[in-house]
């Protein structure tokens, strides 16, 4: 945020609802994912405005996924900069290219294309945060890579160092402009952990990378029909070792249903099996890129039996 207003001269910033960037007040004035995060930490950093991300899942009935994404980038130009917001004052749109928090949402690739259209238009920085997507995760270093999306900023962290403390923003050198003292931390560059970091970037391109895609791909492959096979399984999605299951109460209306994802995530604790929920009713797969096939087909075995005795019950 400091880097786009630095760079731009312009103070406001466009971000997506069930989005989540942090918890400090800047991230948090950014971050759209539940209200517990921002409730009584106000009046947060004023100028952010939030708008539709694109689920591709619950998109509007009749209307296909590309126009579902076209139409939320629409959106911002058609709605938001004609009654909140002069695109001219806009310094950065912030977004996930992939939501986690939000329930590991994978906008169709056309929102990448409408949204870098819409920053070029208005001189508008747009801003990838890949700290759960990023390093590998996906299948390719940045989630991003799947859409040919290229950012202006890229804020990075979480895997970069495989749990060491470290974060990056990366950006051109025409955009990184400002001169030293406008920006410094009292944590960064410290040695242990980007000797972590150039460990972990090694480990991604000699062999994780490709494993998290092929891994990833196993247990997409073996989760891909649970929709056909469980009635309270709605969705299924992901790239690589970053998998969402969509938990709903029917499948024709899409009812969610937090309480049998939370039920879920239980019994699979109770099996040996730690899973964690995303968003208001999926469940989320995302295991260390060292996972082993056989280490999958525990979790899709555990999940299948917890899935199984959640429909007996139901029954």
């Amino acid at each position: 945020m400091k880097l786009a207003r630095y760079h731009t001269g312009r103070e406001k910033f466009i971000a997506f609802t069930g989005a989540f960037h942090g918890r400090t007040m800047g991230a948090l004035s950014l971050t759209g994912s539940k209200v517990v995060q921002r409730k009584g930490f106000g009046p947060l950093i004023p100028g952010v405005y939030h708008v539709p991300y694109p689920d591709t899942y619950r998109r509007p009935a009749g209307v296909t996924p590309e126009d579902h994404a076209v139409a939320c980038v629409r959106f911002i130009e058609d709605e938001l900069f004609r009654t909140l917001v002069p695109a001219e004052e806009v310094a950065a749109i912030i977004v996930e290219p992939i939501q986690g928090e939000g329930g590991y949402i994978i906008p169709h690739p056309t929102f990448f294309l409408e949204l870098e259209c819409l920053a070029n238009k208005y001189e508008i920085l747009l801003v990838f945060d890949e700290v759960q997507s990023g390093m590998g995760r996906t299948g390719k270093m940045w989630a991003a890579d799947h859409f040919d999306a290229v950012p202006d900023i890229l804020a990075v962290a979480k895997g970069i160092a495989s749990g060491m403390p470290l974060s990056a923003t990366i950006a051109r050198e025409e955009i990184m402009d400002w001169g030293a003292g406008a920006h410094a931390s009292t944590f960064g560059g410290n040695p242990v952990a980007v000797a972590a970091s150039l460990a972990t970037i090694e480990l991604l391109e000699q062999e994780l990378i490709a494993n998290a895609a092929d891994v990833g791909g196993h247990i997409l492959d073996c989760i891909r029909d649970w929709p056909l096979r469980f009635p309270n399984v709605g969705d299924v999605r992901g790239l690589g070792l970053m998998i969402g299951i969509e938990i709903v109460h029917n499948q024709q209306s899409k009812d969610r249903a937090p309480e049998l994802r939370n039920r879920l995530v239980s019994m699979a604790f109770e099996r040996g099996l730690l899973i964690l929920g995303a968003g208001r009713t999926a469940i989320r797969l995302c295991p260390p890129l060292v996972i082993t096939r056989d280490q999958a087909d525990f979790a899709i075995d555990t999940l299948e039996e917890c899935l199984k005795q959640l429909t007996s019950s139901l029954e």
